[in-house]
């Protein structure tokens, strides 16, 4: 106990660790390529074997067999060996259950099982698979974990259960992930390497389709994807649930998830979807769990105008209705030696092992038979010397060796005649010892021929596989799950789709306060709203306000978050993070096009209102404004000319085609301002209409405006005669 180390503790460490995980690898986490089996599931299905639980005998508690396994071979937790029980039985995590369970086994809901001592179990049909020339010496076998009992090393499997029924496992510094695989297309695929020397893996994966899960769904793999995965042993691919529109009465439907996603808890799918209809964050007006043995969860949408496809897409976006499977090949060769490999190197791998297995298997059958020959052979000579062989046992006191002194026979066929019975003289037995004869030289010849010539072996594991699909019932050769390489969902929809428009009128008024009412198309109330308020715009429920302030900066608004009806208005610095000192210059909707952003010295230029929404609440900086510059006024740029006019009382027109179009920016001058002069406004107007301005209750225009036109940044003229002497155009 008191042993010193003279090491460094790295070094020591690193040893230990590597050791530890090594042991982990090989010993808990990773299948076996060979018979797809990790040691507890190979340690549970072997000692079901011991206690004779196969599929025509009775159940047995699985307490006494978690027991045995425990006691016998796997040194570890009654429950994890129960859980590892549980799940070979289940059918919607096993593609084809190893074990027939009695008793609550868990549901697809994600309820835990019964306590073992409540539940039973046997082994399946499908596990005889396992076992075939276990007492033959197909395999070997080794000292369990106390030196007291025997488990063989691999189980001699005759199909590739690795890819039948998957296996999933993390170990120290890698994990596998194989899905589950159709039993009738890898015999196939089996088939076909085994009588093409070099298969392509194209020609594979013509035969097999891709996985095939216990819980069905619809799996999206295009070809490209397939061929990585099982080139490589590595990818990931997409499970759909699958669906059906049910039509109701009055032109009303509901959509019907007959099968959901592998290894994804119903209760949760549930769970998820009642979260967002109660968030309003899906278009539902109710879920329903109508599931019994067969799953049907009821989906009932808010209205009949809603797109189905666009709804399903939405709830596969937000849900596990739709999940992403990764895959990764990470197997043990021989028992020992991880590596990621693809689906010919698997297949192959456990066609060279079924070559072994049937060997060794013939090998001891071989010896045998040898044996039975020979002492055939002796009751050949009993037949023939009958009376002489009586006279010796009767009168000789050693009459074993008489025997094999007279009539030259081994020990083993003087055993056999001396422990003969009476009544198997009789003469029809010669005849059959005969016939029996014959049937072992020709059985002992095809053994011998199946050692070692490829072509006998290779025909005789084609007819083994072509008779293992024969044996297997439909519901366990059919595809569960639908392939497909197309896409079908978009998942870049959102609830924004499914709201119902309303249009509003949106006004702020002179203190800064935002209200949103119904749409006012009325013209006398459209020039009320305009006179008593600062600005207002007319726009739908799923677009954005744009909201601009004095220092530039830009905010989106969702225009469904303002007060409505009788709701006293709010100032925006509640919808926006805004600075202290920041006023509203303009107010327009994301669906404008163009807009025109001025500022008080007289800067300007256009910008596209589409890039400036954002998420954010602190907004965008647009105007990147100089010398305590503030913006004046911002304009939806629907004409051809804009008219400046500054506080000295100067006016220019020219064209818009001189301002540039920016993203962001300083801007450019509009009109020259002298010392002490700033931009009092603008407007924008075409020559045909000539331009207006009011001054009081009235209107003024002024038709002949070529006297004010001139290039962009020029110092302008004097205002026209009775122009506002506020110097405003509105």
């Amino acid at each position: 106990m008191n042993k010193i180390y003279n090491q460094q503790i790295d070094n020591i460490l690193s040893q230990k660790y590597l050791s530890y995980a090594i042991s982990t690898i090989v010993s808990r986490s990773l299948p076996d390529v060979r018979d797809g089996l990790k040691p507890v599931h190979r340690r549970i299905i072997y000692s079901m074997y011991q206690l004779k639980l196969f599929n025509n005998s009775n159940y047995k508690k699985s307490a006494r067999i978690v027991g045995d396994v425990m006691g016998k071979f796997h040194p570890h937790g009654d429950q994890a060996i129960y859980d590892s029980l549980v799940r070979l039985a289940q059918n919607f995590s096993t593609r084809i259950p190893i074990i027939d369970g009695q008793g609550n086994f868990g549901n697809i809901d994600g309820d835990n099982p019964a306590a073992m001592r409540y539940t039973e179990a046997k082994l399946e049909k499908y596990a005889n698979y396992f076992f075939d020339g276990i007492e033959e010496d197909s395999v070997n076998f080794k000292e369990n974990y106390d030196g007291q009992n025997l488990e063989p090393e691999v189980l001699p499997s005759q199909l590739p259960n690795l890819l039948v029924n998957g296996a999933m496992g993390i170990a120290v510094g890698m994990a596998t992930n194989i899905p589950p695989h159709n039993i009738e297309e890898l015999i196939n695929a089996l088939k076909l390497i085994i009588k093409k020397d070099k298969v392509s893996l194209s020609e594979v994966l013509k035969i097999i389709n891709g996985p095939d899960l216990p819980t069905g769904g619809e799996i999206i793999l295009d070809s490209n994807e397939k061929k990585h995965i099982y080139k490589n042993g590595k990818g990931s691919f997409n499970i759909n649930a699958k669906y059906k529109i049910e039509e109701l009465k009055n032109g009303l439907y509901q959509i019907v998830v007959t099968e959901i996603p592998y290894q994804v808890n119903k209760v949760k799918i549930i769970e998820q979807l009642a979260n967002y209809i109660n968030n309003k964050k899906l278009p539902l007006d109710d879920v329903i769990d109508e599931s019994d043995e067969n799953i049907r969860i009821v989906l009932k949408p808010k209205t009949r105008n809603i797109n189905s496809v666009k709804l399903i897409s939405l709830c596969f976006k937000l849900t596990d209705l739709s999940i992403k499977y990764s895959c990764n090949f990470n197997v043990l060769i021989n028992g020992i030696e991880p590596k990621q490999i693809g689906i010919i190197e698997i297949l192959s791998n456990f066609l060279e092992y079924r070559k072994v297995t049937i060997k060794r298997k013939s090998k001891f059958n071989i010896e045998k038979i040898k044996k039975r020959l020979e002492i055939l052979q002796g009751y050949q000579i009993v037949f023939k010397n009958l009376n002489s062989i009586v006279k010796i046992i009767r009168t000789k006191d050693n009459p074993k060796k008489e025997l094999i002194k007279k009539y030259k026979l081994s020990d083993l066929q003087c055993e056999s005649i001396l422990s003969m019975r009476l009544g198997s003289l009789r003469k029809i037995d010669e005849k059959n010892i005969k016939d029996e004869i014959q049937k072992l030289n020709d059985e002992l010849k095809y053994l011998n021929k199946l050692i070692k010539d490829k072509k006998t072996l290779d025909k005789f594991i084609v007819n083994e596989l072509d008779q293992i699909k024969n044996d297997l019932d439909s519901d366990i050769k059919n595809r569960k799950s639908i392939i497909t390489s197309e896409h079908n969902n978009n998942f870049d929809i959102s609830i924004d789709e499914f709201k119902e428009i309303e249009k509003f009128t949106i006004i702020i008024n002179k203190d800064f306060q935002l209200k949103r009412i119904k749409e006012i198309t009325d013209e006398n109330e459209i020039n009320k709203i305009k006179k008593e308020n600062l600005f207002s715009i007319n726009l739908n429920s799923n677009q954005k306000i744009l909201l601009f302030v004095s220092s530039g900066k830009v905010y989106t608004i969702d225009p469904n978050t303002l007060p409505a009806g009788n709701s006293n208005p709010k100032s925006f610095i509640y919808f926006v993070d805004s600075m202290p000192n920041d006023k509203v210059a303009g107010l327009l909707s994301s669906i404008d096009d163009e807009l025109l952003i001025v500022s008080k010295n007289g800067k300007g230029f256009v910008s596209n209102t589409q890039s400036l929404v954002t998420n954010q609440k602190k907004g965008k900086q647009l105007f990147n404004l100089k010398n305590n510059d503030v913006v004046i006024k911002v304009l939806n740029l629907t004409k051809k000319y804009i008219s400046c006019v500054t506080k000295l009382q100067k006016m220019l027109i020219f064209e818009t085609d001189a301002l540039p179009i920016l993203q962001k920016g300083g801007g450019v001058q509009l009109i020259k301002i002298k010392k002490d002069d700033f931009l009092s406004d603008v407007t924008q107007l075409t020559i045909e209409d000539g331009l207006e301005w009011s001054t009081g209750s009235k209107y003024r225009k002024l038709e002949d405006i070529d006297f004010w036109i001139g290039k962009r940044a020029q110092t302008g003229k004097k205002v026209p005669k009775n122009f506002n002497k506020n110097l405003k155009f509105d």
